[in-house]
């Protein structure tokens, strides 16, 4: 048994479902009490209202709800709902306490109060209605009341199933020539498999959310800072585990969400509310196939034919002298039947050519990344570029389906991959990526610029960020096991994924990054039993300080630190100085400065390190790079070096 003190107020606060029942029925009755009297036309009595004994428990669960909802509230999330209803049941409380004094005089003799208790009472009731309806909403979704009255007395006939969507459709052709009879023809028109995609949003992806998500995840309220109301959210593949990977459902971590057991507390929509039905989650499963499209406006005809897509019939108005179109399908026929070299020398190779080398290739490697050579594409990376026969792993796939503004994606400028170039670089690399022996031609660079760029690039002896061997980590102690065991439950019971990283080795990973502000300095003590064996931390995000990040030095089997978007600054780095494996440091977004670069170069171990949306200079980092040969330094620009001459001044 361990007692934990600071976990009181969130167990207090458990008990708001069982007390906020009691004020609603004795309040009510109340004022149903003081209505009667009034119908019978009786005056407050000289002893004291007749529904007094009603209202005085009621005020005292009032008071008693409205703690325990305060504390089981989060007092950071920006639910406006949520707000309202906390705020109208403190006014509950206090017109509740209010009407309980009011009576209380009222029964003393006082003829004043006898008038003033009901009008304080019926001033009271509303707003605990108010209250409720909020709270209720809250739980229930948005409209939970109205639904039921539109059930009843604005119920629709049946419609039966929704018409699914054709794949084709048959289109009659009508002619009139000079008065004679209309000839009637057919033909089928396959439409686009991207406009049924969209249709299939419309008509029911859409509707869909709009239902079960957007009461919990919308404008109004969007818990866990997640909406699912736009696209930007949804298409955020930047988490560590996105909601939705287009054309992938596998790893779209919304589908996993909706399949989970019904009493699974991380189930989507929550285990108290109805869960998906198999058509639904279909549904959803259809459209990430498709590709997840997210249009902005309503379905379309398809294009070159007027009407919409549910037209009975559409006018062909065909030229003659019209050459015949190869039809994508065609075209990937065509493509299928080249070798995986062949695809890559008529396709990727142009690709690669045209639209990344200009950026990672020979006169400049943005990233320190070469996209011209094989040696460079598929190195031992954090991230590695491409993951031969994996797309998903791939990062160079994963920049490629980036939104348009953010700001790693690939092609940084100008024109996106098209769709059907996007399929080719992962049908190249389903393939296994093979790269003939045969390099790219690039530009020729002027002697004068080739001379500059050979001398600004590191020796070819020392390749940055190249990782280390580290021997595989075994416990035969019995001990030691038991408290990796009760750490793993105590973080899995947070919602912390945490676990072994590899069935050959017990080196462990804990993620907290899920779970963002929500993890503080508290909530991190979880991690004590695992320091023998922790090896990988994310804590991006999280509300961590240095009084837990001084404690890191426990962990000295550590080798991957992530703690971007932390309050992070210089005075931390000591600590993490002491950890004898640390490899690879994510300071992304932190406060961080040149200042703290020299404890950077004294880290032996470290391999590398970003410094993106930092106080890092690129000129601070430029000396870094220099001081360190093996480290690799991302700030997300081009690290040009500085010339001998230039570190000597300085």
């Amino acid at each position: 048994m361990n007692f934990d003190p600071t976990a009181l107020p969130d167990l207090i606060g458990r008990f708001h479902p069982l007390l906020l029942h009691f004020p609603i029925g004795l309040l009510a009755w109340a004022a149903m009490v003081e209505l009667i009297c009034i119908y019978r036309k009786r005056g407050v009595p000289e002893d004291g209202p007749e529904s007094l004994p009603f209202v005085v428990p009621g005020a005292a669960f009032a008071i008693l709800a409205s703690v325990t909802g305060w504390l089981l509230a989060d007092p950071n999330d920006p639910d406006t709902a949520l707000a309202w209803h906390r705020w109208l049941g403190v006014s509950t409380s206090l017109l509740a306490i209010l009407t309980c004094g009011v009576g209380i005089a009222a029964s003393r003799g006082s003829s004043v109060a006898g008038s003033s208790y009901r009008l304080a009472l019926f001033l009271c009731v509303p707003t605990l209605m108010g209250a409720g309806h909020l709270g209720g909403e809250l739980k229930w979704g948005d409209g939970f009341v109205e639904k039921g009255f539109e059930k009843v007395f604005f119920s629709e006939r049946a419609s039966g199933e929704d018409p699914v969507v054709p794949a084709e459709r048959e289109v009659v052709a009508k002619a009139d020539s000079g008065g004679a009879q209309a000839e009637v023809a057919s033909a089928d028109v396959s439409i686009p498999a991207e406009l049924a995609a969209e249709e299939l949003f419309h008509d029911k992806v859409k509707p869909l959310l709009d239902k079960h998500c957007v009461s919990c995840h919308g404008p109004e309220k969007a818990k866990g800072k997640l909406r699912l109301d736009r696209p930007d959210d949804l298409r955020d593949l930047s988490r560590d585990f996105p909601l939705v990977v287009a054309g992938d459902p596998q790893q779209s971590l919304l589908l996993e969400l909706v399949l989970l057991d019904a009493d699974d507390d991380d189930r989507m929509p929550p285990p108290e509310e109805e869960g998906l039905s198999n058509e639904e989650i279909q549904v959803l499963e259809t459209w990430v196939t498709a590709g997840a499209p997210w249009p902005g406006e309503g379905p379309k005809g398809p294009v070159g034919l007027p009407g919409p897509l549910h037209s009975a019939e559409v006018i062909l108005a065909k030229d003659d002298h019209e050459e015949e179109e190869v039809s994508p399908a065609e075209e990937g026929d065509e493509e299928s039947k080249l070798s995986p070299e062949e695809h890559f020398q008529q396709v990727i190779e142009p690709l690669l050519m045209s639209r990344c080398v200009e950026c990672h290739g020979v006169a400049k490697q943005k990233g320190n990344l070469r996209l011209d050579i094989p040696e460079a594409v598929f190195a031992d990376r954090e991230f590695p570029t491409i993951v031969k026969g994996s797309p998903e792993e791939s990062e160079l796939m994963l920049r490629i389906n980036l939104p348009d503004d953010d700001d790693e994606r690939m092609p940084p400028m100008g024109e996106r991959l098209t769709e059907a170039e996007s399929q080719a670089f992962k049908k190249w690399i389903s393939d296994g990526a093979p790269w003939p022996e045969k390099k790219i031609e690039v530009p020729q660079v002027p002697a004068e610029e080739k001379d500059s760029a050979e001398t600004k690039s590191k020796p070819d002896s020392v390749v940055p960020g190249q990782f280390p061997e580290f021997p595989r980590i075994m416990l035969e102690d019995p001990e030691a096991k038991t408290a990796i065991s009760e750490a793993v439950e105590a973080l899995t019971a947070l919602g912390v994924r945490v676990g072994p990283i590899s069935r050959q080795e017990m080196a462990h990973e804990a993620i907290f990054r899920l779970l963002g502000d929500r993890i503080g300095d508290t909530e991190l003590r979880k991690l004590g039993g695992l320091e023998p064996v922790l090896t990988r931390l994310d804590l991006a995000r999280t509300a961590v300080t240095g009084a837990s990040i001084s404690q890191l030095w426990k962990f000295r089997r550590l080798r991957v630190v992530n703690l971007s978007e932390t309050a992070f600054t210089d005075d931390d780095l000591a600590t993490l100085a002491s950890l004898p494996d640390l490899t690879v440091l994510n300071l992304f977004g932190t406060h961080v400065t040149d200042a703290g670069l020299d404890i950077l170069k004294q880290m032996k171990s470290l391999r590398r390190v970003y410094l993106w949306r930092t106080q890092v200079t690129p000129s601070g980092a430029a000396r870094l790079a220099d001081s360190r040969p093996d480290l690799l330094v991302d700030i997300g620009v081009t690290v040009e070096k500085n010339s001998k001459e230039e570190i000597e001044k300085e």
